[in-house]
């Protein structure tokens, strides 16, 4: 018996070593001095609402010593495209991946499981309200819609009786969107402003919207930059039939329309910060086998034409431009 039991002590003694020596080996691994390579895949990489995000990329990527590698399709139009490029980068030898995800319950499982071969940063959207298990980096969005309804509310003094509101997105069923939408009309309940309408120009119908279509109201709410531009764009070419606009935005041309006066608010999301940390938080799960991932909240800010170049605001600017 007692030669069973130190038999057995010494296979348990063996075993555990063996294990440490493993961990040893992913450690020793993971903190070499080969750059860590980070894939990032978002859509229309050249657009000028990615610059401050990308600038965010290129400070951590210095920052960390990794190598950053922006993949951008025109044509990534389903998650199973996203998906299939995201296995193309890792194949090529990418130890991480920040995707601007196209959400959706199927998409959100394929990139869980993608996830079991390397970490993975989701920015730029969120998911369905469910908890999903991956890692975030985006604004508070119902309070940024709560927010610029606020804006609204005190530059009417808090009477809006009579006042008609068109609300345009991009994207119908963005849940970014969706939550700005809610925060928007929570905080204009009992404001006695009416909402005639909420389009999107991507929608499940396929029908083409446009602005100029849409029936005539007094304020038009853009719930994202793309939506913004084009407001504002038409608002310039009185387009907007007289309707003042507010929105959300984060690009140099949304900041051309609100200092030339064609918007009367923007409210702008800090998206070097999105790049810089989703960069951060890669490479310290890299870097660290044990590391535990976290979301992260990335500040915004509420510009007007009376606070666009103040000194608090300079640094938004700056990266907004770069």
């Amino acid at each position: 018996m007692k030669h069973g039991k130190k038999t057995f002590v010494i296979i348990e003694a063996v075993l555990g070593i063996l294990v440490i020596l493993v961990l040893g080996f992913i450690i020793y691994k993971q903190n070499g001095h080969d750059p860590e390579t980070i894939a990032v895949i978002i859509p229309d990489v050249d657009e000028s609402e990615w610059s401050a995000f990308k600038y965010g990329l290129k400070m951590a990527a210095r920052e960390y010593d990794a190598d950053v590698v922006i993949i951008s399709k025109d044509n990534m139009e389903t998650a199973n495209d996203e998906i299939e490029i995201m296995n193309q980068e890792i194949a090529k030898g990418a130890d991480a991946v920040i995707v601007k995800p196209i959400a959706n319950r199927d998409g959100q499982q394929k990139l869980k499981q993608l996830e079991k071969s390397v970490p993975i940063m989701a920015v730029g959207d969120t998911f369905p309200e469910e908890p999903s298990g991956l890692h975030t980096i985006e604004p508070d969005h119902y309070h940024m819609g709560a927010d610029l309804a606020q804006k609204l509310l005190e530059n009417y003094r808090g009477n809006l009786i009579g006042k008609k509101i068109g609300i345009y997105s991009q994207h119908a069923t963005s849940e970014a969107v969706i939550k700005r939408k809610k925060g928007i009309c929570d905080t204009l309940k009992g404001s006695g402003a009416e909402i005639l309408w909420s389009v999107s120009k991507e929608n499940d119908s396929k029908e083409k919207i446009n602005l100029q279509t849409q029936r005539k109201v007094d304020i038009v709410m853009a719930l994202d930059n793309a939506s913004f531009v084009e407001a504002g764009e038409a608002a310039k070419d009185n387009d907007l039939y007289g309707a003042v606009l507010y929105g959300i935005g984060n690009s140099t041309e949304a900041v051309y329309y609100l200092d030339a006066g064609w918007a009367q608010c923007l409210v702008a999301p800090d998206e070097f910060d999105a790049g810089y940390e989703s960069v951060a938080e890669l490479i310290k799960k890299r870097h660290n086998f044990f590391y535990k991932m976290k979301d992260r909240q990335i500040t915004y800010t509420v510009l007007t034409r009376e606070n666009l170049f103040s000194e608090e605001n300079r640094n938004l600017l700056f990266t907004i431009s770069r």
